[in-house]
């Protein structure tokens, strides 16, 4: 009998390990090629150079570089947002790190985005796998990821935030998802954590943090309780939230210390981003960029003397035509991951999960200043950054339709195991 059980542990351990043989196998894949794409493109800076195209270190990420070596100097003092107040310290600070460790190595310094992206599959694989219990459309979700060629060749072509943004976002996703399902403290938390990495490396994630916060708020008042206990009052249900969002708020406050901290000491204003609001009120890019990139030049006020409301209504058409629809094919070429989460979107208006109705709720509100935004500043890897995230999970929402069908002819010939739970979670969308 001991014997018999002894066995039976010993191969449960070998189905688990096996379970993520695959995601194990596609992420040691996608690292050795990126790298080799990597060298590339180092070997060829110089040509690249002479022809006036992009470098590694061309543009931007001088000035990240140029912030990694104050941070190598021991000048923590965050005083070149004097100069150029939108920029994060968290990205250089990680260049800094690459630096020191490879003694000024290029091929380190661009680890840092090859080694994110590839922890971005295996976070895609863990959160899908983890809500939706089916091992194949987890591998779908991971695989569609590795392919997406946009982010391929950003991760392996320049020195920018992109790459460790998205990794933030998908494990803000993560915990969004996980603290819907299960209401457990622990998940609001690292979600916070995750949001305030993110705005470390990127401003625009305090719309991701309004966003997570008000609707994991709202929909803890509105939604019925998970368990069968009985539905409290209003103010005393309030009460019993306010602790925890208020811990998970104070982590938030103290993980982004670095970045509010030093603007509030020399502008008096823990959120200055410079020119990067002249963005909401004009129309060009020229007359937001021109001006310098110290203070904003412009504000509401110009922006409703000179414009209309069919001015307004025309600018988010447009935003939202490019944004979500247009950018996201080009960046894509052949946008099958994009097509997939179009169908997830479909699918869960139509059948649920409701978590996921959420979700879509969340990636519309902090997608939103980037529609805004659009007309006057037409790049396509700021907002795609913000919403290439939301698509593996929108498209295993759609994927999960089929879950019991993949599960039983992919997952056999992917060496994946598919668990005695994988049927109620990854069927429930289709219920």
């Amino acid at each position: 009998m001991a014997s018999e059980l002894t066995n039976a542990r010993q191969g449960q351990q070998k189905s688990d390990l096996g379970q993520f043989r695959f995601i194990g196998l596609l992420m040691a894949v996608y690292f050795v090629v990126t790298s080799v794409y990597l060298v590339m493109n180092i070997w060829a800076m110089d040509l690249h150079a002479a022809q006036g195209k992009e470098t590694l270190v061309s543009t931007d990420s001088r000035q990240y570089l140029a912030f990694a070596q104050r941070f190598l100097k021991g000048n923590f003092s965050m005083d070149y947002i004097r100069d150029v107040p939108h920029r994060q310290p968290l990205y250089p600070f990680a260049l800094a790190v690459a630096s020191e460790l490879g003694n000024g190595n290029l091929f380190y310094l661009g680890a840092v985005n090859v080694v994110a992206m590839t922890l971005v599959i295996g976070s895609v694989y863990y959160g899908v796998l983890r809500f939706f219990r089916s091992p194949s459309v987890a591998a779908i979700s991971a695989f569609c990821v590795a392919a997406n060629r946009f982010m391929w060749r950003l991760a392996g072509e320049r020195l920018l935030t992109e790459p460790l943004y998205v990794l933030f976002l998908v494990w803000m996703i993560i915990a969004f998802l996980q603290y819907l399902q299960e209401r457990k403290a622990g998940w609001l938390l690292l979600g916070s954590a995750f949001i305030g990495l993110a705005y470390l490396t990127r401003p625009s994630a305090i719309f991701d943090a309004a966003a997570y916060f008000s609707i994991l708020f709202l929909a803890d008042i509105l939604m019925p309780p998970r368990s069968a206990e009985e539905q409290p009052l209003f103010p005393r249900k309030v009460l019993r939230l306010l602790p925890n969002y208020l811990i998970a708020v104070l982590l938030l406050v103290v993980i982004t210390t670095p970045s509010w901290l030093p603007r509030l000491y020399y502008f008096r204003d823990p959120l200055y981003t410079g020119y990067l609001t002249n963005f909401l009120w004009v129309d060009t890019y020229h007359l937001a960029h021109d001006f310098g990139e110290r203070a904003p030049s412009f504000s509401w006020h110009d922006y409703a003397a000179t414009h209309n409301f069919p001015d307004v209504l025309y600018r988010l058409i447009y935003g939202f035509s490019n944004v979500c629809i247009v950018l996201p094919i080009g960046a894509e070429k052949l946008p099958f991951l994009f097509l997939l989460s179009i169908a997830g979107i479909w699918t869960a208006l139509k059948y649920g999960p409701p978590e996921f109705r959420l979700l879509l709720l969340f990636s519309f509100i902090q997608v939103l200043p980037f529609i805004w935004t659009n007309m006057p500043n037409p790049n396509t890897r700021v907002p795609y950054g913000s919403t290439f995230p939301f698509e593996p999970f929108f498209a295993a929402c759609f994927l999960a339709l089929f879950a019991a069908k993949l599960d039983a002819t992919l997952a056999p010939r992917l060496g994946l195991r598919v668990g005695s739970d994988a049927l109620p979670r990854a069927t429930r969308v289709s219920s």
